[in-house]
């Protein structure tokens, strides 16, 4: 009786250990992806927003898809705050509210979209800036 259970638990030991050792590998290569991973979003866009209250957007897009989004009205830089993209690829904004509650919805492939604050609201449009050599 012993020796069932100890050649039961020579067999399973062994193989617990090499799927603990497999999904330690599958997690090093999702970190090897993610950290090589380049948003085809990546770079500087520029444009405008209008409707109620107008002025100029900075969209800094950086490798891994977060938005640095710098808001400019009547030539003074208003706020800075940060967004992100969708994720796996897309170019929709994430409608996440900035400190003084502007909102940007839309996505970079239209290069356009809508924002609110408050009780005001308009669209936007960005150009994508070329990258410098």
């Amino acid at each position: 009786m012993i020796k069932n259970y100890w050649l039961k638990f020579l067999i399973i030991v062994p193989l617990l250990f090499l799927a603990s050792c497999s999904e330690i590998i599958d997690n090093i290569d999702r970190q090897k992806e993610q950290e090589n991973y380049v948003s085809p979003y990546m770079g500087k866009w520029v444009g405008t927003f209008t409707g109620e209250v107008s002025g100029d957007l900075i969209l800094n897009v950086s490798k891994s898809g977060s938005i640095e989004v710098t808001r400019i009205v009547n030539t003074n830089v208003e706020e800075v705050y940060y967004a992100s993209l969708q994720g796996a690829g897309s170019a929709a904004i994430s409608a996440s509210a900035s400190p003084k509650g502007f909102v940007l919805t839309g996505s970079l492939e239209t290069k356009s979209g809508t924002w609110k604050q408050q009780y005001w609201s308009g669209s936007w449009s960005v150009k994508k800036m070329p990258t410098p050599l």
